[in-house]
This record gives C-alpha cells, structure tokens and sequence, in this order.
C-alpha cells in the first residue's frame, strides 16, 4: 500500500510501465515494483558552478539502462520507477535524462513508423 502512496506524486511516461518521482527517502522494491536511481552513478563534472546538463554520454548510459531494464523478462510485470532526492540539481539532471529518453524514444519509433508505412 505505500508504494501506491508513493506512485501518486510520481509523472507516468508510460501507461502503467514507467514512472518519474521525487522521493526522500530510498525505497525497496516490491513485488510489483522496481525502484531506481542514477544520483549517484552518472554525476556531472562541472565547468565552473553550472550543474548540467549531463552530457551524451551520460544519457546513451542511462538510455541503455532503462532499456535493459523495460526488455528485462524478471521486470516485465513490474512498474519501473526512476527515482531522484529533493537536491535541486541532481533532481534537474535525473529529469532531463528521462526527459530526453522520452523525446528520443517517440523520434525513433516516428522514424520506424514512417520507414514501415512507406514500404
């Protein structure tokens, strides 16, 4: 039941598949979800006192990993959560990564609709 609390305040990038939260504490996976994060995995090295965004490959890295995660057989039942701490540039750099994953996955398969309808 706390992990439905916890998916109200999350955005939903896919129907029932794939979530965005900004949450305090770490969570634990569950049964019917898999929990997140990249905080401390893909960190910005900054220029002067800028904090992102991430550069391409960072996102190529985290592209790869949703990936992965969304064809994985043993999360294919689970709700995917990508998870951020309330830090304001770390929350401002995990959203442009899903942000980004987002745009890119819609210009892709757009690609592959048009390039399958034209044949």
């Amino acid at each position: 039941m706390a992990e439905d609390h916890e998916l109200i305040s999350a955005s939903e990038f896919t129907k029932d598949r794939l979530y965005f939260a900004t949450l305090r504490n770490k969570p634990k996976s569950t049964v019917n979800t898999h929990y997140f994060c990249t905080d401390e995995e893909l960190i910005y090295e900054n220029f002067y006192a800028d904090f992102g965004p991430l550069n391409l490959a960072q996102l190529y890295r985290y592209c790869c990993k949703l990936n992965k995660k969304l064809k994985s057989f043993t999360l294919s039942r689970k709700k995917i959560v990508h998870y951020t701490s309330f830090d304001q540039r770390k929350r401002a750099n995990a959203a442009y990564l899903i942000g980004a994953y987002s745009v890119s996955t819609i210009f892709f398969f757009v690609i592959f609709l048009n390039e399958y309808l034209s044949t």
